[in-house]
């Protein structure tokens, strides 16, 4: 399959009549739509690391794209997964190019560019985006948002995870960092998943061998599937709930505690991050199920959604048309329909 990414060609132009009066034809040249997701690895250019996480490093590059037409550069973010087995790369790859325009067609997963092997690892270009919820948390006085934006953007959130979900697909690696703030003020899901495709694989560092995802986001099947019950589209719930109550109090739940640590009070106390008090009745009780240890209990997306909506939609009228407005001016930019 790598070597694939060699044989890639750009995209097949094809020129037409741009009819415009009645006594003028402007020849048109277009490309079509490209039918794979291989980028070749000369035409990315990278600049410098921008994050660092459990499965890989991120960096800030250029990805080059021309044909007879155009000749562009954008900016991107690259996903350089740490190295794999060959069979197990073999895997992910297999599975990522059957999703990959699956992917481009979520209104609330960030944009992908494309995917390369460069040095034997995983690279995944997407769109750059210029921030996160969690940047937005720490530049604030005091690390809270705003009820008010907390419940647009988990209503954003639930509805990016919604996406991923009906591709039969988990996040298990939700956290304020991974929530990306788009130009219009949007969060869309800067992970799609990638813990879930790595499952089975066997990983270069033996910490993860047990896990997938961040500690302090992890729901207690994440670190015992085989003993606490499987891992499910509840087990995104979990982190769902982490998040939103980190937006609220500016905190991340067990805060400079070691992975031994926070596994001992998440899977062996029982222990729950705590929802402040004070929130709508119908929002704490979401967000409390979240925390069930029992993931039979706790509300799915689709629950998550309908209760935040309920509550926003009449307290909150403004923001539901903001929202609609806002997906209006997406929809004549963006390719395909979004039915938020």
């Amino acid at each position: 399959m790598e070597q694939q990414i060699a044989k890639e060609k750009p995209a097949i132009s094809f020129e037409y009549e741009l009819f415009q009066d009645p006594d003028h034809l402007t020849t048109v040249v277009a490309t079509l739509t490209p039918t794979s997701p291989w980028i070749n690895p000369a035409s990315l250019n990278f600049k410098y690391r921008i994050g660092r996480g459990p499965f890989g490093d991120v960096w800030l590059a250029t990805h080059h794209q021309s044909a007879d037409d155009y000749d562009e550069y954008h900016e991107v973010a690259v996903k350089m997964l740490h190295p794999l087995m060959e069979e197990d790369r073999e895997k992910f790859l297999h599975k990522f190019e059957k999703l990959f325009f699956k992917f481009r067609r979520l209104c609330g997963v960030c944009w992908f560019h494309g995917i390369s092997i460069i040095d034997g690892r995983i690279c995944i270009a997407m769109k750059f985006y210029e921030g996160s919820v969690g940047d937005r948390v720490a530049r604030l006085k005091g690390g809270k948002l705003q009820l008010f934006d907390v419940l647009r953007y988990g209503i954003e959130l639930a509805k990016g995870i919604s996406e991923l979900h009906s591709l039969g697909l988990l996040v298990l690696n939700l956290k304020p960092s991974n929530i990306l703030v788009d130009e219009h003020g949007q969060v869309v899901l800067g992970d799609f998943g990638i813990p879930f495709l790595l499952l089975g694989a066997s990983l270069s560092n033996p910490n993860m061998a047990f896990r997938l995802g961040t500690p302090n986001y992890m729901a207690p099947e994440q670190w015992e599937p085989e003993v606490r019950g499987p891992i499910s589209l509840e087990t995104d719930s979990w982190g769902f709930g982490c998040c939103f109550v980190e937006m609220l109090t500016g905190s991340q739940s067990w805060f400079g505690s070691s992975i031994k640590e926070i596994y001992h009070s998440v899977v062996i106390k029982r222990e729950k991050p705590p929802v402040p008090s004070g929130l709508p009745p119908a929002v704490e009780n979401v967000i409390n199920g979240c925390f069930e240890y029992d993931l039979r209990n706790r509300p799915s997306m689709e629950d998550i959604i309908r209760a935040l909506e309920r509550y926003t939609h009449y307290h909150y009228p403004i923001m539901v048309e903001v929202s609609r407005s806002v997906i209006l001016k997406l929809s004549q930019f963006h390719p395909f329909h979004c039915s938020w």
